[in-house]
């Protein structure tokens, strides 16, 4: 046996290791898509945004905290009712508001949230990217074993090759397609609460 021959030999061993591995990693994928898309459907039925109530509260914020009542104006904030990440944002903020550092730290804990905002997106953008990869290897793994089958006439080889290759294939379309919707409509649900953070962060000291 030539050097090429045995080339071509552990690599199609290696590949072949691959196949199952990918199919596994694929389906947790798919469940996980499936757990994203319910955690995407509860946030969408419990969104709210009132910019003028929230216009409203850091006035009279602002206006209490020029009185003396840093109390009075951190219960204004954690009482209003908004969407989740920003409800914790205000929450986190009253509790500075009694402080002398309290632009800064204000500061501080928006950053934190640009952060964290950063983080609640990384999983649909990992899921965007290998998905669509991991697909496209169980797409491809068995095609060597299915043109074995042929050049053989082992039609069962052939069969079961293909299915596992198309099969692969709409799954990693699948969880790809969705993880880059889900992306991308959270991506501009996170970015005009920033926005409403900044504006808080500008309107209360």
């Amino acid at each position: 046996m030539d050097i090429s021959s045995m080339i071509m030999g552990a690599m199609f061993v290696i590949s072949e290791s691959l196949l199952y591995p990918a199919i596994i990693l694929l389906l947790i994928l798919v469940i996980w898509t499936l757990l994203t898309f319910g955690r995407f459907i509860s946030e969408y039925s419990g969104r709210v945004r009132d910019i003028d109530e929230l216009r409203r509260r850091c006035m009279e914020t602002r206006e209490h905290l020029r009185n003396g009542h840093s109390e009075k104006a951190a219960s204004l904030l954690t009482q209003m009712k908004t969407n989740h990440l920003l409800a914790e944002f205000l929450k986190d903020i009253s509790k500075t508001l009694d402080h002398e550092t309290c632009r800064v730290e204000l500061e501080k804990i928006l950053d934190d949230y640009e952060i964290k905002i950063s983080k609640e997106l990384e999983g649909l953008k990992i899921l965007t990217r290998t998905a669509p990869m991991l697909g496209l290897m169980g797409t491809l793994i068995p095609l060597g074993p299915a043109l074995l089958g042929l050049s053989s006439g082992d039609i069962q080889m052939l069969a079961t090759s293909l299915v596992i290759a198309f099969s692969t294939t709409v799954l990693g379309l699948f969880v790809g397609g969705i993880a880059y919707a889900l992306l991308l409509i959270r991506r501009r649900w996170y970015i005009q609460d920033l926005s409403d953070m900044e504006f808080v962060t500008r309107m209360i000291p």
